[in-house]
């Protein structure tokens, strides 16, 4: 009589339901899945490293050493770098923090022009940040106060605190309020947008946000970020045989070159690099 396979209890332990992934959840059995098949990528990488060492001529024992010590000072591990998802082309800097934007109060200094065709100074500095027309009350008060009877003319005559930007003679407190909110709340980096559009486009200027990218201490830095953004270094050294990786560079000067001519690049008053969209 043939003896049957003993049993246990209930059959509770079937051995065709036990799984090589100590799981039944189907989403972390697709987890360790991808992890092994990562690892074997990861060996047969290792492997044929290994064999291209020995037939440039390498002990065997060396080239073996020479790999693991190459995983240490990169620092990985027996997984493989992340996959990394295709990243868009940055805009509006990335790390404002970085970008330190200089705390500007610009103010005008506005001369009464009747007195001035007499040889008489005055006039008043006014803070220029406001809206036009609290810089029309403040110009009435100055005009009232003036030793020429019934003057009316003014300009603006000096300028403090305005990144750069030169408004003698300016009559426009429109265009005056404009100019000095931006350069208030962004520093320099106004002062480039004003440099780039002129002061016609007054719809345009007040468009900063819509086309600011960033600013950056050179072009070199500027196209250091972007390649750090898009995955290009890490694109290059998955790509490029380790033996040759500190021999392969990215050329930042032609990307910067080809960049600007997709993109408008100011260098500023402060001497920082200010980078916008066309």
């Amino acid at each position: 009589m043939e003896q049957q396979p003993h049993q246990p209890n209930g059959g509770e332990h079937d051995r065709s339901e036990v799984n090589s992934y100590g799981t039944d959840d189907p989403e972390t059995q697709a987890h360790i899945e991808n992890a092994r098949i990562d690892a074997a990528r990861e060996r047969q990488q290792k492997r044929a490293k290994l064999e291209r060492l020995i037939a440039l001529g390498m002990n065997p024992d060396d080239a073996e050493t020479f790999i693991e010590f190459e995983d240490q000072i990169t620092g990985r591990t027996v997984e493989p770098p992340k996959r990394e998802e295709e990243a868009p082309w940055p805009t509006h800097d990335t790390d404002e923090s970085a970008e330190r934007v200089k705390q500007c109060e610009p103010r005008i200094y506005v001369a009464d022009m009747a007195s001035a065709q007499r040889g008489i100074s005055h006039g008043l500095w006014i803070d220029a940040d406001q809206e036009p027309n609290e810089l029309n009350d403040d110009i009435a008060a100055m005009l009232a106060s003036s030793p020429t009877p019934e003057a009316t003319e003014w300009a603006v005559q000096a300028t403090e605190d305005f990144a750069g930007l030169d408004l003698h003679g300016y009559t426009d407190t429109a265009l005056i309020s404009i100019l000095a909110k931006g350069v208030a709340e962004h520093g320099a980096a106004f002062s480039a947008w004003v440099a780039i559009n002129g002061t016609d486009d007054r719809a345009m200027l007040e468009r900063f946000d819509d086309f600011y990218v960033g600013s950056y201490e050179s072009r070199e830095a500027w196209m250091r970020e972007v390649a750090d953004d898009l995955g290009w270094r890490e694109q290059r050294e998955r790509i490029t045989d380790p033996l040759l990786q500190p021999y392969v560079t990215l050329d930042y000067a032609a990307m910067a070159e080809d960049a600007a001519r997709s993109w408008d690049a100011v260098t500023g008053t402060d001497g920082r690099l200010y980078v916008f969209m066309r």
